[in-house]
């Protein structure tokens, strides 16, 4: 990899954690397997070109998250399986949508006695005279792997508040009359975790999140839902069909003549 010292420092991550994630890359690459041994330090250092110390603290990140596992006189071993670590395929449609959450494991999270007044980052709808807020973290297999904060349209909450509380909203909104010409659309954003964000889903500080806003409109172009969710980039991936609403056919662009 050999990545030069001086582009390592352009970033404001601090210099170990950098390696970490270039190391953890190597993880899930596969470059390391599951219970092999990684390179020594005299290796690690030629191939990053930083100090021990710097290859010392960017260990301990890694041994802290239980990926790596460091044994007296044996060595370093890889002790998780990264490349099994990017499973959830962030959903494209609402049909998808209803599949990936139907079963989840929920944790309920307070919120304050007010709820702030909506403001999502889309253009169009009619918002709803009251929200229901409702914070939770989503839960696959025990490990945290999202941090949503809901908007519920009052009216509809009203009407079942324990199921809207307890379940996965999409799936009860999707079964509903109102929503058969619905409108459903969402905005992703890289960016990076948070305070709140990492003690929530068990990541760092600055670590990189999928920032996702996500909005339901009924068929009264009433916005009933709106969420703001947040992921660990290293758990999602997006599988796209570019040809998906496109024409299939195509004129060829016509020649110029010379």
């Amino acid at each position: 990899m050999n990545k030069a010292p001086s582009i390592l420092r352009k970033s404001r991550m601090p210099l170990y954690l950098q390696v970490a994630t270039l190391m953890r890359q190597q993880i899930e690459k596969q470059r390391w397997r599951y219970g092999e041994q990684i390179p020594t330090l005299d290796e690690l250092e030629q191939e990053y070109k930083v100090s021990r110390i710097t290859l010392r603290a960017a260990l301990s990140q890694l041994e802290e998250q239980q990926i790596i596992r460091r044994t007296r006189g044996l060595g370093t071993f890889v002790a998780k399986d990264l490349s099994r670590q990017r499973w959830f395929q962030l959903p494209n449609n609402l049909d998808q949508l209803v599949d990936a959450v139907a079963d989840l494991k929920i944790r309920l999270l307070p919120v304050g006695p007010t709820t702030p007044a909506l403001a999502p980052p889309f253009e169009s709808g009619n918002a709803a005279p009251a929200y229901q807020r409702l914070k939770r973290v989503h839960y696959h297999e025990d490990i945290p792997y999202c941090l949503i904060d809901i908007y519920l349209d009052k009216e509809v909450f009203d009407g079942d508040p324990a199921g809207f509380s307890n379940k996965p909203v999409i799936p009860q909104l999707a079964a509903r009359p109102d929503m058969d010409s619905a409108r459903a659309r969402q905005i992703l954003r890289i960016t990076l975790a948070d305070e709140d964000t990492a003690a929530h889903l068990d990541i760092g500080v600055g670590d990189p999140i999928a920032d996702v806003s996500r909005a339901l409109w009924n068929n009264q172009e009433r916005i009933v839902y709106y969420a703001h969710i947040q992921y660990p980039a290293q758990m999602i991936y997006l599988d796209v069909d570019l040809m998906q609403g496109t024409r299939k056919s195509r004129k060829p662009s016509p020649k110029r003549k010379a």
